[in-house]
C-alpha cells in the first residue's frame, strides 16, 4: 500500500536528475560552446545535457514517451528519444543482458522464482525494441536463445544447462556488439546511459528510509551495473587509448557506488543512496564527451 505521506518517487527523480545537470553543465564549461549544430548523442557537450535532464520521470517515459508503470515495473528508459539510434540500441542490450546476469546470479543461489521473472523480462520488455535493428543485421535469430533461456529457467532445468543457454544468449549480444557501426563513444555512452536506468531503478527501489521497497527492481539495478562493468572493463583494455582513458574512468564510477549494494537480497548495504548512481551515471558521460 503507497503511503499518502510518502512525497511522489517522480518528483524526487525530477529534483534529483535536475541538479546532476546543473552539475554536468557547470563541469562541462567551455567544452559546451562550440557547436551550434545539434547532434546525436555522443558527439558534443550538449548531448550530455539532453541525456541528463531529458531523463528525470524516472519510472517509465520510454523512447514512446508513454508512461509504463506496472508493479514497480515501469523500467525507466532514461529519455530514448534523445538517444542516437546506435548509442539506444547498446544501452536495450545492456538492459537484456542486465536482467539475464540477474536471473542467472539468483537461479545459481537457488531463488528460481526470482529468476524466472528476471530471465523471462528482455523478451517481455525490451525486445520489441531492438527486433528491427537485430533482424536488420542478421541477429534476428538471439530471440530464440532469449526464448529458450526463459524456457529453461522456467522448467527449473539443471543449472549448468541454464548457465549453458545464458553463455550462448550473452556471447550472440556481444557478436551484435562487435558488428555495430556506432563508435567507441556510442558503445560507451550507452553504458552511461544503462547507469542512469540502473539508477532510476534503484531509486524506486529504496524506501525513503533507506529500507528495500522493491527488490525486484534493485536486483534489476544490480545486474545492470554488472553489465556496465563487464563491458566497460573490455574497452580498459583495448587499443584504443581514448576509449581505454573513458572506460577507466566508467569502471572507477562503478567501485564508487558499491557501497549502495549489499548481496541480491539487499542485505547489508551500507549507504542506500540512489544519488550515489544519478552522480556517477553524469560522471560516465562526462567521461565519454571528453573523449578526443
Amino acid at each position: 500500500m503507497t503511503d499518502p505521506n510518502r512525497k511522489p518517487r517522480r518528483i524526487v527523480n525530477a529534483r534529483r536528475v535536475l541538479a546532476v545537470g546543473t552539475l554536468a553543465a557547470t563541469a562541462l564549461g567551455n567544452v559546451a560552446q562550440a557547436d551550434s549544430d545539434t547532434a546525436p548523442l555522443g558527439g558534443n557537450a550538449s548531448d550530455s545535457l539532453l541525456l541528463a535532464s531529458a531523463e528525470g520521470e524516472g519510472e517509465g517515459a520510454g523512447a514512446s514517451g508513454g508512461e509504463g508503470e506496472g508493479e514497480g515495473e515501469g523500467e525507466g528508459e532514461g529519455g530514448g528519444a534523445s538517444l542516437a539510434p546506435e548509442v539506444s540500441l547498446m544501452r536495450d542490450l545492456g538492459f537484456m543482458t542486465g536482467h539475464l546476469r540477474a536471473g542467472m546470479a539468483l537461479y545459481e543461489a537457488g531463488d528460481l522464482e526470482a529468476a524466472k521473472t528476471h530471465m523471462g523480462h528482455p523478451i517481455e520488455e525490451k525486445y520489441d525494441a531492438v527486433a528491427e535493428p537485430l533482424q536488420e543485421r542478421g541477429f534476428g535469430g538471439l530471440k530464440d536463445r532469449l526464448l529458450e533461456l526463459s524456457a529453461a529457467a522456467e522448467e527449473e532445468a539443471d543449472v549448468a544447462e541454464v548457465r549453458r543457454l545464458f553463455d550462448e544468449v550473452i556471447a550472440g549480444v556481444n557478436e551484435v556488439r562487435a558488428d555495430s557501426s556506432g563508435t567507441a563513444r556510442d558503445q560507451l555512452m550507452g553504458l552511461a546511459a544503462l547507469t542512469r536506468v540502473a539508477a532510476q531503478e534503484y531509486d524506486v527501489a529504496i524506501a525513503d528510509d533507506g529500507s528495500i521497497d522493491n527488490l525486484h527492481e534493485y536486483q534489476d539495478s544490480w545486474g545492470f551495473l554488472r553489465t556496465v562493468e563487464e563491458q566497460a572493463g573490455k574497452w580498459a583494455d583495448s587499443d584504443d587509448a581514448a576509449a581505454g582513458e573513458a572506460a577507466g574512468k566508467i569502471l572507477e564510477q562503478i567501485d564508487a557506488v558499491k557501497e549502495a549494494y549489499g548481496d541480491l537480497q539487499g542485505n547489508d548495504i551500507t549507504r542506500p543512496d540512489p544519488s550515489l548512481l544519478f552522480g556517477a551515471a553524469a560522471r560516465m558521460e562526462l567521461a565519454v564527451i571528453a573523449m578526443d
